[in-house]
């Protein structure tokens, strides 16, 4: 019987009590605005991965964040709505939008899909780089006021008015994501999406409506962008069209990539790992991409299923290890005995 180490409930309750332990000890607001930053990254990795789980891949994906962020901005700052209120409009946009692209851009295949949600990402940033009410035109829309404070009565006011606050306001809401995407993923739909990803041909022939289930992981992939969207405006206070360019789409695939796919582990890992390196790169921000890329390369030469494979790979030989000196010690043992 083989020992496992690598129990994934374990590690993920003691990552998350790291996580909401982490501004008991750190103290520098710039280091937690980094971190909280690292978790947007890692939803937004997550919701481009669980739209790759059914074989598409996309280009589009800062467009619905940007759908995301610009609507609930302007709902706050142009109508004085409720934060959360505008949240919730907000994200049902992005259904809408990304129910008709995905009806739209789903029936092609291959390179054309790739081609046609590239093209949908620039036309969105485009809308709102262009229409100056009530999204501010080039400059976008900027001192957006913190998002509105949740009343528990009888108790207190919960504010998010401090970096602290909306750390745990993002970690929150990103875990959350995380958790209903993992839970689909590894549901009955999610191995329809696995067998549509595997052969799209096989699974149509045995019945399964493909295009109904790549339009639901669109969806759905979709709307936790527009979730990540709208908590880039909570926490940089403003929202401008440079922040949606293609460049981030393809941030999120290369997170992917250098992460692993094999499940929702692989991006977060890989949005975390490259948001690290990028601090490191702060001084020589111009060679950036050049060292993503050198990344990216080493990291298909060596890593078979990127950092997470390399991770599962470790865990693997180090629990066979230890089973072969435990057996090992056993028998010693009969033996002396």
């Amino acid at each position: 019987m083989k020992l496992r180490i690598f129990n994934k409930k374990l590690w993920g309750s003691v990552l998350i009590l790291i996580l909401f332990s982490i501004p008991l000890f750190i103290e520098n607001k710039y280091v937690i605005g980094i971190v909280t930053f690292m978790f947007i990254n890692a939803l937004l990795a997550s919701s481009c991965w669980f739209i790759m789980t059914t074989g598409q891949v996309t280009l589009g994906h800062a467009g619905f964040s940007a759908i995301g962020g610009y609507l609930s901005a302007a709902f706050v700052s142009r109508y004085g709505l409720n934060s959360w209120l505008s949240l919730l409009i907000a994200l049902a946009v992005v259904y809408s939008v990304a129910l008709i692209i995905g009806y739209i851009t789903l029936r092609m295949k291959g390179i054309y899909f790739i081609v046609a949600t590239l093209a949908w990402g620039e036309v969105i940033r485009i809308i709102f780089s262009s229409w100056r009410d009530p999204f501010g035109g080039l400059v976008g829309i900027m001192n957006l006021p913190p998002p509105d404070s949740i009343k528990i009565p009888f108790l207190y006011n919960i504010e998010f008015t401090s970096k602290v606050s909306l750390y745990y306001l993002t970690l929150f809401f990103s875990i959350l994501a995380i958790i209903i995407m993992h839970r689909i993923y590894t549901s009955p739909v999610g191995f329809i999406f696995q067998s549509i990803r595997q052969s799209e041909d096989l699974a149509e022939s045995v019945g399964i409506n493909t295009m109904k289930y790549k339009l639901l992981a669109f969806v759905i992939g979709s709307i936790f962008a527009g979730l990540g969207g709208v908590l880039y405006t909570y926490n940089i206070k403003n929202i401008q069209p440079s922040s949606f360019t293609l460049l981030q789409s393809t941030n999120y695939l290369l997170y992917v990539a250098i992460g692993g796919s094999s499940n929702i582990a692989g991006p977060i890992i890989g949005a975390f790992s490259l948001n690290i390196f990028s601090e490191f790169l702060r001084p020589i921000r111009e060679f950036e991409p050049i060292v993503f890329a050198l990344i990216l390369i080493v990291t298909i030469i060596l890593f078979r299923g990127g950092f997470l494979g390399f991770i599962q790979e470790a865990g693997r030989r180090i629990g066979e290890k230890i089973s072969y000196f435990q057996k090992n010690k056993v028998l010693l043992n009969n033996i002396i005995y």
